[in-house]
């Protein structure tokens, strides 16, 4: 059961998510008896702990939740915790850390420091966020229920344990996508802001006929607003002006299509493009190729 605080939550900005280089500390996969206890303590790095059996209850700063099976926490080295397994249970815990130069492991006993109970209730869950492209901030959760995680989190348990040749840079690799499907995930099921609903209408637009050559008039219109106010939105929402956002589109779709196998001029109209070189011009000032060169790598 998770509960939300009602304390003020410091934010910690964990850097920009194209900038990821995690490096797996430590990782098992372990059975543990009723009433097997870790902490009060302060971890050195992160930490996922996700619950395969059984029942746990896990403290952070202030605030308390009991796990279920299929259920997970994420936290940090910024906040003491513990965690108290309320019957036998199975987990998975892995210690890493976002960005580290070498994927190395390093163990966290070598810093884990127990705290008191004093300091626990004191502390404060800090918010954990990572920058996206467009420059928002997205919280990453710190309790989910994801069940589908399991397959990734026992190869990076059954990397780290046999530690094979290349073991470290897989275990980069797979804590990548690991991160990356819970921003995915976190990207679908999050509540939209009102900002987003404004100019969903020119969005949709832009997704269903990028080979429309959309004005800013247009696509404001469509969303009911002063041409002003609205690219003021959609750069805020978005990163980008209506324009190049449309572009943009048509280069991320224009790949996928070259990537398919499709023939360029069938790609140039159906994204709009007058001819196939006007196609091929936008497409090396945005990607630096031109499409023949991406196609072939």
């Amino acid at each position: 059961m998770f509960q939300d605080s009602l304390h003020s939550i410091p934010d910690i900005v964990l850097g920009s998510i194209d900038d990821l280089q995690p490096t797996v500390n430590f990782a098992s996969h372990a059975e543990v008896p009723a009433a097997e206890q870790w902490g009060p303590r302060i971890i050195p790095d992160y930490q996922l702990f996700c619950l395969l059996s059984g029942e746990a209850e896990i403290s952070i700063g202030q605030e308390q939740y009991t796990l279920a099976a299929g259920d997970s926490a994420l936290y940090g080295p910024h906040c003491p915790h513990r965690i108290i397994a309320r019957m036998g249970a199975v987990f998975i815990g892995i210690h890493f850390a976002y960005r580290q130069p070498s994927p190395e492991p390093v163990h966290p006993a070598f810093s884990i420091e127990a705290c008191s109970e004093e300091k626990l209730k004191a502390s404060i869950r800090p918010s954990y966020k990572l920058e996206l492209p467009n420059k928002e901030l997205l919280e990453l959760p710190p309790f989910f229920t994801k069940p589908d995680l399991k397959p990734i989190l026992m190869r990076i348990v059954k990397e780290y344990m046999n530690e094979q040749p290349g073991y470290r840079i897989l275990l980069r690799s797979l804590m990548t996508e690991l991160i990356t499907t819970l921003v995915r995930s976190q990207l679908t099921t999050r509540p939209r802001s009102p900002e987003q609903d404004k100019i969903d209408p020119a969005l949709q637009a832009i997704n269903e006929q990028p080979e429309k050559n959309w004005t800013v008039n247009e696509l404001a219109a469509l969303c009911g607003y002063h041409v002003i106010y609205f690219s003021s939105l959609f750069r805020k929402c978005t990163g980008d002006s209506p324009k190049q956002y449309l572009i943009n589109e048509r280069i991320r779709k224009a790949k996928y299509y070259l990537l398919s196998g499709e023939k360029m001029d069938v790609i140039a109209e159906r994204l709009g493009y007058a001819s196939v070189h006007y196609f091929s011009r936008n497409f090396k000032e945005e990607t630096g190729l031109t499409p023949t060169e991406f196609k072939n790598g």
